[in-house]
């Protein structure tokens, strides 16, 4: 048997997807049909690395291999990466037939793979094993066309929906996709390598290291699969903090005093249409919303209120994470989450507002008893 570091990697990455599939599809917590095709994605990736290792390691030589084992999951990984794709974006829509149709050249691949091994089992005549042969190379070749075709939709449509989900509501919850896009593109550098080493093993017909392909799709699961469920809880709280907020009147409010109609308008914009939720907030913005000048309306919030419009926004943002974190409901609930729907567009921004506004961390405030009076 032939063990070495790099295979070592692989395997530990391919026994880590296992757990991670496993685990998705049997915790009731993870039920979502965004989790079952991330599950079925990592899945792949995991078997389709298998099925080299067991080479790799000497397991089988190559003839046994592309006899007996080889099976082309390299065309239906692209297929369930498009699909989590579309359901994590949009839960709602039911998988058309149009995205079914995204399985077919899998089965069409599964079927010549069959089809040879029966023949091989069968001992067929060797012009019809020939005839066989090359298949295997050119599902491979075809398979890195497909995967680059559909990574390059996703991407689009990725794009296509941060354009459309970026005006803020109340009801909508505004998700950063920049991880999602950074994923797509990994996906696509790996397919020129896997390109790369393809044509070296068909034009210089020797034995080719496939180590940074394997090893790159090893360091994918890992990303992919734990930061995407990472994403999904931090939505899934997001969406009953949002509820939470809407339904509960707010601990702060307009103080009632002489001040200009601008500013009337301003708070009215800000604190009773929360538009201080909205981590894309800035002055310009709301300049342009309430035809003014930056600079007008930076000098009268300032002479009025007695404070910038960052330290304004900032201070309401916080006051909102506080009604989440002194919740019993929100005690298990991370600190991004929180953060962000309260209008912080990281975690590390809503850490150093409110250590700044609080003289506390958010942690710390959570556990501070004179906090509660």
């Amino acid at each position: 048997m032939n063990f070495n570091l790099y295979n070592s990697v692989l395997f530990a990455g391919i026994l880590q997807g296992i757990i991670f599939a496993i685990v998705v599809l049997f915790n009731k917590k993870y039920n979502h049909k965004s989790n079952f095709f991330l599950a079925a994605l990592i899945s792949s990736f995991s078997l389709n690395n298998l099925q080299f290792y067991g080479a790799d390691i000497g397991l089988y030589n190559s003839e046994f291999f592309y006899n007996y084992v080889f099976i082309p999951f390299c065309l239906i990984i692209p297929v369930f990466f498009y699909l989590y794709i579309v359901k994590s974006l949009y839960p709602e829509n039911k998988i058309t037939l149009k995205q079914k149709l995204l399985f077919v050249p899998f089965y069409i691949g599964l079927f010549f793979c069959v089809l040879y091994k029966i023949f091989v089992g069968l001992n067929y005549r060797e012009e019809v094993l020939n005839f066989f042969y090359p298949i295997p190379n050119i599902i491979e070749f075809l398979a890195i066309i497909f995967n680059q075709i559909i990574y390059v939709i996703v991407f689009f449509k990725i794009k296509k929906f941060e354009k459309r989900n970026n005006e803020f509501t109340l009801d909508t919850i505004k998700i950063k996709l920049n991880w999602l896009k950074k994923i797509v593109i990994f996906l696509f550098l790996l397919t020129f390598i896997w390109l790369f080493l393809m044509l070296k093993t068909v034009i210089i017909d020797t034995k080719v290291n496939f180590y940074p392909l394997w090893i790159g799709i090893s360091i994918l699961t890992y990303w992919l699969g734990y930061i995407g469920i990472y994403k999904f809880g931090i939505i899934e709280e997001r969406k009953n903090l949002k509820k939470y907020s809407k339904e509960t009147k707010a601990s702060y409010s307009i103080v009632e005093k002489q001040k200009s109609s601008h500013i009337v308008t301003f708070e009215h914009l800000i604190i009773n249409q929360k538009r201080f939720l909205d981590s894309d907030l800035t002055l310009d913005t709301i300049a342009e919303e309430l035809s003014l000048s930056k600079s007008y309306l930076s000098r009268i919030i300032n002479a009025e209120l007695g404070t910038g419009f960052v330290e304004y926004v900032n201070t309401l943002r916080v006051e909102e994470a506080k009604s989440y974190l002194l919740n019993p409901d929100f005690s298990n609930y991370t600190l991004e989450s929180i953060g962000i729907e309260a209008g912080f567009n990281s975690k590390s921004a809503f850490y150093s507002s409110f250590k700044k506004i609080t003289g506390l961390t958010p942690s710390e405030f959570k556990k501070e008893p004179t906090n509660l009076s």
